[in-house]
């Protein structure tokens, strides 16, 4: 499939057309059955042409050139590159005095400083054809890459290129580059170093869609951002690192440290707007303890709550139970053979000494039957079921616990029937589930609890997976408004459990935050527990965390270089000969420069959505 490039190459009757409308005509007319977004990526339609600005943007194919625009483009190659160096020199001199007539820092004298610099640049070689600059930014490319220590010779250079050209400009450029002296070199080194700073704010057509959709999660979380962050240049992202070391060079000094300051200021203001997320999410879902260090304070919550929950049930079943007993439902008698069956299955070893609750029950079943009848009353059978109960770590309690239900099926009236029913409910809830039982429950032999307080929250959240977390929460849930404030409590801890993992040390960890946000969303918890709304929440902040912590490979501890900003100045501190105020000229000019540039990194862009609403997303 054809490009719109392509296209209009073979057609130019559709050159006036919006790439936009171009390609919504072809594919309703030869791809409707085709979905919209992929036929766009086939066309290689451009995502800025969708920016309200750029409705209208038309991408024309390039015109072939004319073989004398290309050798006239090699035989200026010289003098453009004459022009610049003496441009590079003259223009920001040119601008300092300009300026310096008007008034340094006043409209006027920024005025004047411009036209100052633009007439004296008009004073060089312009460039007469397409092909010249382009090699000239070739030659700028390749030196540029090279670390600013004097050449050894221009030749050398040039052997690195790879287009064409090269060939062909040796012989034009090498004699004339042999004839400048190395610091001049570095001047056209750095002069014409290529750039690579992105488009700063705004809504142009050089925003990527990605760019855009950083802004618009940024700005809806209250997170500012460098340009760097936002446009993810890594040129850009190494001279906000120089700038907040203080490694800026050919600068004032005292500016210098200024500079460091304020970008340092801004991430610490950057720092604390990613928590204020944290704790804003942590007051929507109710969290009352809103401190990562406070887990044995939500601990005790929690297992206050279930305690309370489990006695009440406990409660109801006793008096149930009493109800039947009373009425005489109790005495009933059942056959116990198939509780005895199974005790006599297990060896004498086991009975003794690896399980004793199986030789107690057998003594009890002989001591509520001394005639040997083979049957107790429902009475005793529950007595037996208590004995069971208190024994916890008993690998036969279970099934034994299960025969004697069985046993008590069908007996009694309806009371007892009842307090059956409550007696299974409170089982299956708290007893039987290993979750909720270990919560409940002390160390076999003694007091400690088998879930320290601490360590009630990694219990619960953290360890096992979804089903076993939900054992717990679902109590909660149901216990009332202390419950469902044990359940806002964990919620909270979780959070900020997240933010603890994020900003613990002198740097924010984002490697900590993330795996564990990706851990619990590969288990389905963040769903959960926040619900989709909440969910998307918590994975937007994730992003926007990365979007302003996770750097480029190389944007921080990059060697030898000192920055993205043009370093041409830098060398007419370096020329054989002085010019009487060079170097405080190259400074004030670069200082300005780098000013600048520092304050169009830290500039915020324009809202790019409307304010919503404030919305409790993540509340229970």
């Amino acid at each position: 499939m054809a490009t719109l490039v392509e296209f209009r190459a073979q057609y130019p009757q559709y050159n006036d057309m919006p790439d936009v409308a171009l390609a919504d005509a072809l594919h309703q007319k030869f791809y409707a059955d085709m979905p919209k977004g992929d036929f766009y990526k086939s066309v290689a339609l451009n995502p800025a042409a969708f920016i309200p600005d750029n409705q209208n943007m038309i991408t024309l194919p390039k015109t072939e050139r004319s073989a004398q625009d290309t050798l006239m483009g090699y035989v200026e190659t010289p003098a453009i590159i004459a022009g610049n160096i003496g441009r590079a020199i003259t223009t920001p001199v040119a601008r300092m005095f300009g300026e310096a007539v008007r008034g340094y820092g006043t409209p006027e004298g920024r005025k004047a400083g411009e036209e100052a610099a633009q007439m004296v640049s008009k004073q060089f070689y312009q460039p007469r054809t397409e092909t010249g600059p382009e090699v000239v930014g070739t030659i700028g490319n390749v030196l540029g890459s090279i670390p600013p220590t004097p050449l050894t010779s221009a030749g050398t250079a040039l052997s690195t290129l790879t287009p064409t050209a090269a060939n062909q400009l040796r012989n034009i450029v090498v004699p004339a580059t042999r004839q400048a002296v190395a610091p001049v070199t570095n001047v056209l080194a750095n002069a014409m170093q290529r750039q690579q700073a992105p488009a700063m704010q705004g809504m142009g057509a050089a925003q990527t869609s990605e760019q855009l959709m950083r802004e618009e999660r940024l700005q809806r979380l209250g997170i500012p951002a460098t340009a760097g962050e936002r446009t993810k240049s890594l040129t850009q992202q190494q001279f906000e690192a120089d700038v907040a070391r203080g490694v800026v060079t050919g600068i004032f000094e005292e500016e210098k440290i200024k500079l460091a300051e304020r970008m340092r200021a801004f991430k610490t203001n950057q720092k604390q707007a990613i928590t204020n997320n944290f704790e804003r999410m942590t007051q929507e879902v109710g969290a009352e303890v809103a401190d990562p260090t406070q887990m044995r304070q939500v601990g005790r919550i929690v297992d206050k709550a279930l305690n309370d929950e489990y006695t009440k049930k406990y409660d109801n079943y006793k008096a149930l139970y009493q109800k039947a007993d009373q009425s005489g439902e109790t005495l009933q008698p059942v056959s116990y053979q198939s509780l005895l069956d199974y005790i006599n299955t297990k060896t004498p070893t086991t009975r003794q000494k690896l399980d004793p609750i199986l030789d107690s029950v057998a003594e009890s079943l002989a001591m509520n039957d001394p005639d040997k009848t083979g049957a107790i009353t429902v009475r005793a059978l529950e007595d037996i079921y208590q004995q069971i109960g208190k024994v916890k770590d008993s690998p036969n309690a279970g099934e034994l616990k299960k025969i004697i239900t069985n046993m008590g099926e069908g007996a009694g009236g309806e009371l007892y029937q009842a307090a059956r029913t409550a007696r299974s409910q409170l089982a299956k809830e708290f007893e039987d589930v290993s979750r909720v039982d270990k919560l409940l429950g002390t160390k076999a032999g003694y007091t400690d609890r088998r879930v320290a307080l601490d360590d009630v929250f990694k219990h619960v959240v953290l360890d096992g997976s979804l089903e076993e977390m939900r054992t717990v929460t679902k109590l909660l849930k149901k216990a009332g408004p202390q419950g469902q404030q044990a359940y806002a409590e964990l919620q909270g801890q979780t959070i900020q459990h997240m933010k603890d993992l994020l900003t613990k040390g002198d740097q924010l960890s984002f490697k900590n935050l993330n795996t564990l946000v990706t851990q619990l969303e590969s288990e389905d918890k963040l769903v959960y527990m926040f619900g989709k709304t909440g969910r998307n929440q918590i994975m937007d902040l994730r992003d926007a965390i990365k979007d302003v912590v996770v750097k480029e490979p190389g944007a921080v501890n990059y060697p030898n270089t000192a920055g993205a900003v043009l370093r041409g100045l830098e060398a007419l501190q370096k020329l054989p000969v002085k010019i009487p105020g060079t170097q405080t000229a190259a400074e004030f000019a670069r200082t300005r420069q780098v000013r600048g540039k520092v304050e169009e990194a830290l500039k915020q862009p324009n809202k790019l959505t409307p304010a919503q609403p404030s919305q409790n997303a993540l509340a229970p």
